[in-house]
C-alpha cells in the first residue's frame, strides 16, 4: 500500500474505496449485489439507521453525492405541534434498486421507493416514487423522460457528431491533433475487435460492466464506421463546424494548400485542416 492509499484509508476509513464501503454496508445489513460501484464513497451517504431496509441489485453505479434514505425526522415537528405534543410517530420504508442501474450525481432517493432494472437516474434528481424498469428518469420530483430503447437510439445517433465536437474543441484548445485515447468512449467508430487488444485504454473500457466478451462479439459482428483512426480523425477535422473566430474549415481551403505544395498524403490533409482551423 502506497502512502496516498494509506492516508486515504486513515481519513475516510470504511469510505476510502468503493470496495471497502460495500464491505462495510454489507456488514451493517445492506443487501448489495455483484459488480456495484460507488464512484465517490466519501460523498455518498447511505442511511444506515435501518440498513436491512436497503436492497441494491447487480451492476449498479452510484456517483458522487447520491443519498439513499430509509427514514426521516419529520416526527420531530409533530412532537411539538399543537394538539400532538409528546407523540412520536416513526417514518421508515424500503429502498429497492434493481439490476443495471445508473444513479447520477447528487440524486436523493427517499424511503418507500422501488427502482426497476435497466434504469438511468439523471443528475440532481429527487426520487420520491417508484421508477419502472427500462426507463430514464430525471427531475424534482423524478419523472420518466423516455424509455431505454429510445434513449439508446438517441445516443447512437449522436456518436459521430459528439466525436467531431471533441476533436474540434481539442484542436482549438491545444493546437494539435488528438491522440486516439482522447476518444476512449467513441473508439467503436474506428476500432475493430483485433485492434482493440493493442490499445490499453480501449481494452479497459470493454472490461467495464463485466461483459467484455459481449463487447468483442459486437465489434466482430459490426464493422466500424471508419477503417482506421487516421481515416476517422481526417474526416472529423475536415467536416468540423466553425472554429473560434466563426469561420469554417472547408475542403476548398485545404485543396488550395495541397495544390501549392503538390502533396496528396492523407497526413498532409490533417495538417492542413489543423493549421487552417487554428489560424482562421
Amino acid at each position: 500500500m502506497n502512502l496516498k492509499d494509506f492516508l486515504k484509508r486513515v481519513v475516510y476509513r470504511e469510505k476510502a474505496t468503493s470496495e471497502s464501503y460495500i464491505r462495510y454496508l454489507r456488514k451493517m445489513g445492506v443487501n448489495i449485489g455483484e459488480d456495484c460501484i460507488f464512484y465517490a464513497p466519501s460523498q455518498s451517504p447511505i442511511d444506515i439507521q435501518y440498513p436491512w431496509m436497503i436492497s441494491i441489485g447487480n451492476h449498479v453505479r452510484i456517483t458522487a453525492g447520491v443519498k439513499i434514505l430509509t427514514h426521516d425526522y419529520s416526527w420531530s415537528v409533530l412532537k411539538l405541534a399543537s394538539g400532538h405534543e409528546g407523540e412520536i410517530l416513526g417514518a421508515c420504508g424500503h429502498v429497492v434498486i434493481g439490476d443495471n442501474v445508473f444513479i447520477g450525481r447528487g440524486t436523493i432517493i427517499t424511503r418507500n421507493v422501488v427502482i426497476g432494472d435497466n434504469v438511468i437516474i439523471g443528475a440532481g434528481s429527487v426520487v420520491t416514487k417508484d421508477c419502472g424498469s427500462d426507463g430514464v428518469y430525471a427531475g424534482n420530483p423524478a419523472r420518466k423522460i423516455t424509455d431505454i430503447e429510445s434513449f439508446y437510439k438517441k445516443r447512437k445517433a449522436a456518436q459521430l457528431q459528439e466525436a467531431k465536437e471533441l476533436a474540434r474543441t481539442y484542436v482549438e484548445r491545444y493546437g494539435r491533433k488528438p491522440k486516439p485515447e482522447v476518444f476512449h468512449e467513441y473508439f467503436m467508430l474506428f476500432c475493430d475487435d483485433k485492434e482493440i487488444q493493442r490499445n490499453v485504454a480501449f481494452s479497459k473500457k470493454i472490461e467495464l460492466c463485466g461483459n467484455a466478451e459481449q463487447s468483442l462479439n459486437y465489434m466482430s459482428s459490426n464493422s466500424p464506421l471508419f477503417n482506421s483512426y487516421e481515416e476517422f480523425i481526417n474526416y472529423v477535422l475536415r467536416t468540423s463546424e466553425p472554429c473560434r473566430k466563426g469561420k469554417i474549415v472547408n475542403e476548398k481551403q485545404v485543396d488550395s494548400i495541397k495544390n501549392i505544395y503538390n502533396c496528396s498524403n492523407p497526413l498532409f490533409d490533417t495538417i492542413c485542416y489543423v493549421a487552417i482551423f487554428c489560424l482562421v
